[in-house]
């Protein structure tokens, strides 16, 4: 969440990023190497004892710590708003925010996650690293339904650091992981804590796949890392359950599997069928609306001109299958699409009044005016 606040959520501060650091009572073992040489035979020497490191709780912190905090970056957001009433006449008054981002390594380039409400409808987006280095980046793309965006730095410095995505699927509750991020404007601010949850909760009225945690997060800290002792990114930090919109400890990432998922998604802006709105069919909406099926998803809205559009798509039809996998879950329909490339096919099965029809539509990209 920048510094601009959050919307309207009672409890849930949208915008805010949390993470947790940690280590274990007691100490951690890492083994440096192993011995070499076959053993040949029952009378070959027994293996030699094997070199350790002993490393406290607090130098595994520190140490990832220092690791991370080199390919995370604070956001700059710049929102234009136009004066409206008497005010009409006044030139747009500008709005900056605050928001946090870590760079990471795609296909050779270097880019920039973050979540969608620290960069949506920016007119300007700057970058700064731990470094003081300053620099301009655009917004690739942007998913506000996983609360995820990609950012392309503009003439940024050579010497940025990728951070690696580990695997949010391996995350044990319990797990020791840090955040770093910017709250409150404090730039380049570690908090630790532990796993304290994953899996589905109600955020801000939508049940979502989550990796909670104690670490103190606040306001600045949204799209920034949550990572493990080995510096893996495993979650990127989104949002606290607060009614004082301050940290009581109960925080919430995006697990980095979701992010992998979507890279080409957002990289590429698509693929893309232009499907706005989208409602999962029932027999009291199937009732309401006259519909003669009450199963699959009814469209509710269409992009103009959109793919969908241009193969005669319509507000009231009903979505029955996408290549001939049935279709009740709109989460399920975007990864459906997202599976396929851009100028890849995708067929769609549509019932209309009495009639069932069978549609061809060719995935696109997000054209301008849309994430």
């Amino acid at each position: 969440m920048g510094s601009r606040g959050l919307s309207t959520w009672a409890v849930v501060v949208i915008a805010l990023i949390f993470g947790s650091v940690g280590g274990g009572i007691g100490a951690y073992v890492l083994i440096n190497s192993m011995p070499s040489g076959p053993v040949t035979s029952l009378q070959s020497p027994p293996p030699q004892p094997q070199p350790v490191k002993v490393v406290s709780e607090d130098e595994a912190v520190i140490e990832a710590a220092q690791k991370v905090s080199r390919g995370v970056v604070k956001i700059i957001s710049t929102h234009l708003i136009e004066p409206s009433g008497f005010f009409f006449s006044l030139p747009p008054l500008e709005q900056t925010g605050i928001g946090s981002g870590f760079v990471f390594e795609y296909e050779g380039k270097k880019l920039i996650l973050t979540n969608t409400h620290v960069v949506g409808g920016a007119n300007r987006l700057v970058v700064k690293t731990i470094d003081g280095s300053e620099f301009e980046a655009k917004k690739l793309g942007a998913d506000p339904a996983n609360d995820i965006a990609v950012i392309e730095p503009v003439a940024a410095p050579v010497n940025l650091v990728a951070l690696p995505l580990g695997d949010s699927a391996q995350v044990q509750v319990g797990q020791r992981v840090i955040a770093v991020g910017n709250p409150f404007d404090f730039e380049n601010t570690v908090t630790a804590g532990i796993i304290s949850a994953k899996g589905p909760r109600e955020i801000a009225g939508k049940k979502r796949e989550v990796l909670q945690t104690d670490a103190a997060i606040n306001t600045g800290n949204s799209g920034g890392p949550l990572v493990d002792l080995g510096g893996n990114v495993i979650g990127i930090n989104f949002a606290i359950f607060s009614p004082t919109k301050t940290n009581l400890g109960i925080g919430f990432a995006i697990p980095i599997n979701q992010a992998k998922e979507m890279m080409y998604f957002l990289v590429n802006r698509g693929p893309w069928v232009g499907l706005l709105n989208l409602q999962p069919n029932s027999q009291g909406l199937a009732r309401y609306l006259q519909l003669r099926t009450d199963k699959g998803l009814v469209v509710i809205a269409v992009a103009e001109g959109s793919p969908v559009a241009q193969a005669g798509i319509e507000p009231g039809d009903v979505l029955l299958e996408v290549d001939g996998e049935p279709v009740s879950e709109v989460d399920k329909l975007r990864k459906k699409i997202r599976s396929h490339k851009i100028g890849e096919t995708i067929r769609l099965t549509v019932q209309r009044g009495n009639q069932l029809h069978e549609v061809e539509v060719k995935a696109g990209t997000i054209p301008e005016g849309y994430y």
